[in-house]
């Protein structure tokens, strides 16, 4: 069965939003920081980082805005044709 990194990429990927960034960078740390938790899966580290986030100066979140701006500018530079398209789901 194939890896989902050896696929081609079939379109562009989304450009990440301030959220997105903060959490990136913060799962980073936090995985560092904990090493020795086995039990420390995304789930819960993705929980941690949006408590934090909801207590975040609004400064900081300013500064991952920024971020998210200059990340879509180059995306647009990069894909012009570019229009998210979400899939539509099956209905249930």
């Amino acid at each position: 069965m194939a890896n989902r990194r050896d696929r081609p990429k079939a379109h562009a990927p989304r450009p990440s939003n301030s959220f997105i960034l903060y959490r990136r960078e913060q799962h980073v740390i936090i995985t560092t920081q904990y090493k020795g938790i086995k039990a420390m899966n995304n789930n819960i580290i993705s929980k941690i980082v949006a408590h934090m986030w909801k207590l975040e100066d609004p400064s900081v979140k300013a500064k991952y805005a920024a971020k998210a701006e200059e990340e879509k500018r180059v995306h647009q530079m990069k894909y012009p044709d570019y229009k998210y398209c979400p899939r539509k789901t099956a209905a249930k």
